[in-house]
């Protein structure tokens, strides 16, 4: 992923919010996005979800300065109390909850803030929260070891391979252990494997 791709760059352009791990932040991103481009015509993913996932996934994290365990629903409180230029009010609830649904509890309509979500909107933030998730597990251990993603697409499941330069055990664990939301959202099952880097 170019650093010049226009979803990053829109989002870096909206507002600067800092997190407690840049590196990791935008590898996500970069990873969320690969995902996204892969899976979008066999999903019908609308083009506009890719600006909302890349904002949502540069600043997942940026409630941990608040609070480690909770920092999912703090990410979603900071990214609502500032303005977001280029982003209108409801995009910007879209982001708050696409970060505020990376890890956890699942997307719910008991839930206030998932509530405030015109109805249309509702799914594809299930959507992109799915592909948050398993993209941030493939970043599990924080040292950006999966350089790539390629997506399989089987008879009832598709696989992800993880590309990596060496196994990265923590990475397939934690991005298939998160990838319930995905099999519920998507009505498909996950495998994630790993994949040599291609030199």
């Amino acid at each position: 992923m170019p650093a010049s791709d226009p979803s990053l760059e829109r989002a870096r352009a909206a507002a600067t919010i800092e997190t407690p791990d840049p590196e990791h932040s935008e590898h996500v991103a970069d990873l969320a996005l690969r995902l996204f481009d892969q899976l979008r015509d066999r999903f019908a993913l609308p083009i506009e979800g890719r600006d909302l996932l890349a904002a949502a996934a540069l600043w997942h994290d940026c409630g941990q300065f608040r609070s480690l365990p909770q920092h999912h629903r703090y990410s979603f409180d900071r990214i609502m109390a500032i303005p977001l230029k280029g982003f209108d009010r409801t995009e910007q609830l879209a982001i708050a909850n696409i970060a505020r649904y990376h890890r956890a509890a699942e997307p719910s309509p008991r839930h206030p803030q998932f509530q405030r979500l015109p109805q249309p909107l509702r799914r594809l933030v299930e959507q992109l929260a799915a592909i948050l998730r398993i993209a941030e597990g493939l970043d599990a251990s924080h040292q950006q070891l999966v350089r790539d993603v390629r997506v399989e697409f089987n008879d009832g499941y598709i696989t992800i391979h993880a590309c990596a330069s060496t196994y990265p055990t923590l990475e397939v664990e934690k991005a298939q252990a998160r990838a319930g939301l995905f099999r519920k959202v998507f009505g498909t099952d996950v495998l994630v494997v790993y994949e040599p880097l291609r030199q």
